[in-house]
């Protein structure tokens, strides 16, 4: 694969911000990795370098580029022995300065699930201990997924908010096959930022897997860990209960800490209100904050936010106000006069197909939690011949970005217009969340035609593959929104996947873009 560099400056001049913001963009110099080999990982820091590891079968590849200029100084191809066909490359853990490679392997005549690391020096561009044995999992359960020459991941990986801790997860076989006399056993394990191991232990959960879904889990600054489970009223697993017409299910907060096989369950109570997703994120006070999206009838759609806090002892409470719905003026915005109108009559509106992309929990206290509309089409087709296939259309829609100031109330919300849509998967649809202290930037592809929108017209639609404009959406601490094009991606003849770019500084990411031509190359931002 070859890569090319080309740099781009733009200034975004942001009512309310106090100066403007300098994007500045590093496309990599050329450079080669072996066909039909995966990308793992880019990852660095502007001190050290940047790294690429890439992988083919049983040959991990490390691409070292200048973190300045992103000129490449060394590559490295490191033959990896003993690789069965359960081999599978989990996470690059990232420290910010400390950089491993995980990995997992079964052992046949042991019967054992094994995770290992490999340290990774940034500054050198090479691997400076391998084969570090992290886990051995006796009866771990598999999802028996293979792709190609290995094995699906089976293991889980959160970090707390300083990323000085790191748990992995991972669920064991079940005793019984069937659901309604399983329960779940699952192994918790605690690293630090040198993967020295604080603890670990295996839980049994205290619902049958009938009756309970493992839905987050999370990890704080002093070592506990956390999962958020969507527990059903009863084994026929239904959403709603027709006699009462409330929620059949609720959710909880299951808190393991390292000195007790005891765990500590509080219900999340929401009232009469159903729960759609939930997430744990924890705060300065080394909290867990659950921001929940929730709606008042049995169905996909939203009304908006729910926030809550758990503390150390376990108890949760309700943040401030708890709830806070969308307003229905936002979300009649950059929508059609038939939709609006349909809006309005409806006596309650919610916003279907909602998606929890992103929750920010600033050092003042206060949340952000953005949401992205998301939702999958299936096309099913019958030949001639009586072939059937069903392909499938994705869209990645309107951003719903929500912000809760430490005071409990709403200080704004704002949807920000897109119209995405593929059908190979994500691709360079979604959005890339940047933020500092004077406020949030979303990067995405979008059309040329949707950078002069008005309130009161609908998005035209960017297609997956067929190029697009990088554009910045910004809003500020006070709610002032502003969009700008950076570069037109078919005059530099390239694509960018906005989404999967990775933070390496406090004001830099990582990504990949790639040319027509199929090659890929490593794409630096800066935000001054």
């Amino acid at each position: 694969m070859k890569y090319l560099l080309i740099s781009a400056i733009c200034f975004l001049s942001i009512p309310g911000y106090g100066q403007s913001k300098k994007f500045t963009f590093k496309l990599g110099t050329e450079y080669d990795l072996p066909r039909k080999s995966e990308d793992l990982s880019l990852f660095g820091n502007d001190k050290d370098g940047i790294v690429n590891l890439s992988l083919k079968k049983d040959e991990l590849n490390i691409s070292r580029f200048n973190a300045k200029n992103l000129t490449q100084t060394s590559e490295t191809t490191i033959e990896i022995d003993k690789l069965s066909k359960r081999f599978s490359s989990e996470i690059v853990a990232d420290f910010g300065t400390n950089y491993f490679w995980l990995y997992s392997d079964y052992d046949k005549k042991e019967g054992k699930k094994l995770l290992f690391f490999d340290k990774i020096d940034v500054a050198a561009g090479k691997i400076t201990s391998s084969e570090n044995k992290l886990l051995e999992t006796a009866n771990m359960a598999s999802t028996g997924i293979f792709y190609a020459y290995r094995e699906d991941n089976n293991y889980g990986f959160n970090y707390d908010a300083a990323k000085t801790k790191l748990l992995v997860n991972y669920r064991l076989v079940p005793e019984e096959k069937k659901d309604k006399k399983s329960f779940d056993i699952i192994g918790l394990h605690v690293f630090d930022e040198n993967l020295k191991k604080i603890w670990g232990n295996e839980f049994t959960m205290p619902y049958t897997e009938a009756m309970m879904n493992n839905s987050d889990f999370s990890v704080d600054g002093n070592g506990n860990a956390y999962m958020l489970a969507k527990v059903y009223d009863s084994e026929k697993r239904k959403e709603l209960d027709k006699e009462t017409g409330k929620a059949g299910y609720h959710y909880e907060v299951l808190k393991f800490t390292r000195d007790s096989k005891k765990i500590i369950n509080t219900t999340i109570t929401i009232g009469d209100y159903f729960i759609r997703e939930a997430s744990l994120v924890e705060n300065s006070l080394h909290e867990m904050v659950i921001a929940c999206t929730y709606g008042k009838k049995s169905s996909n759609a939203t009304d908006g936010i729910f926030l809550s806090t758990m503390d150390q002892s376990g108890k949760i409470n309700k943040f401030k106000n708890g709830y806070y719905e969308f307003p229905l003026a936002e979300l009649q915005k950059f929508e059609s006069a038939r939709t609006k109108r349909s809006m309005e009559k409806k006596a309650d509106y919610e916003v279907p197909d909602i998606k929890v992309r992103n929750v920010v929990v600033e050092g003042d206290g206060s949340v952000l939690i953005v949401c992205e509309q998301y939702h999958v089409v299936s096309h099913t087709y019958t030949s001639t011949t009586g072939t059937t296939r069903t392909t499938y259309t994705y869209y990645y829609e309107d951003i719903i970005a929500s912000k809760i100031n430490n005071g409990g109330n709403f200080e704004w919300v704002r949807k920000v217009p897109k119209l995405q849509m593929g059908t190979k998967g994500q691709g360079t649809l979604g959005f890339k969340l940047v933020s500092d202290a004077s406020g949030y930037y979303f990067l995405y592809l979008d059309n040329k035609k949707n950078m002069e929108l008005q309130e009161d017209e609908t998005p035209k639609y960017h297609v997956d593959g067929y190029g697009g404009q990088v554009v910045v959406a910004s809003i500020s601490n006070s709610g002032e929104m502003k969009k700008e094009l950076l570069f037109d991606t078919r005059e530099e003849d390239i694509m960018i996947f906005p989404s999967q770019f990775t933070k390496i500084n406090g004001n830099q990411f990582i990504g990949r873009a790639s040319m027509k031509r199929g090659d890929y190359k490593p794409l630096l931002i800066t935000v001054k």
